[in-house]
């Protein structure tokens, strides 16, 4: 069980009190054999600051054998160090690791930060915070970072090739992709207003649009205030181009913080479930909730969503998970945390036939 601990102290080769790490957890009874895995050693001040960076911000791995990745939002880019014109950028990084949690090939390492040397300033990357959000796709050919400062806080979203086979090596015109252009660069191309934070939340499938055809899904929390779900295709100019929005349903619901891909009803479409943990009812008690939009064969704008509730102040819908077919009944299911429910639950929905089930099956807690 690998674990993200963005308020870890740091380590003595750091120079700073806070960063962050990643933890490994081996899945024993024993409850003290978890152990920090050792990355993001040493610091180079003149170029760049590890305080509060929240390494372990975002965990995600591909599977056993696959690759893992794990990012630190607010690191940041150092020019001009002690000077009058210092100035900081929070980049955020991302460090690839491979299934032995260490670094064994090209890949690998925490030289993931596509936001560094382009232009500065809060209007373009100065801000960009690579890796609030990261995955992988699921044919695990590409990997997915999540930027919500860029762009005046607009956000973006990147997607990059991630070589593993000589196959691959064969895509070399595959990408890199992002939301405003790899190359244009130009936020009037995402399709929500800045301080939408576009990219707070990643996920991709095949079967959203089109069967078979590759999607990514991100979340724009603060879109229009009420928060905003973009669906977008690769197109042959490096460009993420958005093919379905989805919008929030009430003002500061955070519709967008947490998403997941997942066929629910087994029909070959990829189902889409929306977190809004800010979603609440005064008059019944209601405190966060999950949007479950089961997939109209890709004609998003007929797509009619379900909304499964959470308890007073409880943030249901914060996190979000595609949880494999658990009773073994030919339909996957999913996994919605609500961490003020008490002291904290997480909630096991089954899918059917006929999309989900919304009496949940399990709640534990």
């Amino acid at each position: 069980l690998l674990v993200g601990a963005p308020q870890a102290p740091a380590l003595p080769s750091q120079g700073a009190n806070r960063t962050g790490g990643l933890f490994a957890c081996p899945l024993t009874p024993e409850l003290s054999d978890c152990w920090r895995v050792p990355i993001d050693e040493g610091v180079d001040l003149q170029r760049e600051s590890k305080e509060n960076q929240w390494l372990g911000v975002s965990v995600k791995s591909q599977g056993a054998g696959g690759k893992i990745v794990t990012c630190a939002h607010l690191y940041e880019s150092r020019h001009r160090v002690r000077q009058p014109l210092e100035t900081r950028d929070v980049i955020g990084r991302c460090f690839v690791l491979s299934q032995d949690l260490r670094v064994r090939d090209e890949l690998d390492g925490g030289e993931w930060k596509f936001c560094e040397g382009r232009p500065q300033g809060h209007d373009r990357f100065g801000f960009c915070q690579q890796g609030l959000a990261a995955a992988f796709s699921p044919d695990h050919h590409y990997i997915l970072f999540g930027a919500p400062g860029t762009y005046n806080w607009k956000g973006n979203l990147r997607v990059e090739l991630l070589n593993q086979s000589s196959l691959d090596l064969l895509r070399y015109d595959d990408g890199p992709y992002e939301a405003g252009g790899e190359k244009d660069q130009d936020p009037s191309l995402i399709p929500v207003p800045a301080n939408s934070y576009f990219g707070f939340s990643v996920d991709s499938g095949a079967g959203l649009t089109r069967r078979r055809e590759l999607s990514f899904v991100t979340g724009a929390p603060r879109a229009n205030h009420t928060g905003a779900v973009v669906i977008l295709r690769r197109d042959s100019a490096n460009r993420l181009v958005p093919e379905a929005v989805l919008s929030g349903q009430q003002l500061t619901s955070a519709f967008g913080y947490a998403v997941a891909v997942l066929d629910l009803n087994s029909d070959g479409w990829m189902d889409l479930v929306v977190g809004a943990p800010h979603f609440f009812e005064r008059k019944e008690e209601i405190g966060g909730a999950a949007y479950v939009y089961i997939n109209p064969a890709g004609r998003w704008d007929s797509a009619t969503p379900l909304r499964l509730n959470g308890t007073r102040g409880s943030m249901f819908g914060i996190a979000l998970s595609a949880a494999g077919d658990l009773n073994q009944d030919g339909f996957e299911d999913l996994a919605v945390g609500a961490p003020f429910d008490g002291s904290g639950k997480v909630y096991i929905y089954h899918g059917s036939n006929l999309g989900i089930v919304a009496k949940p099956a399990q709640v534990r807690g």
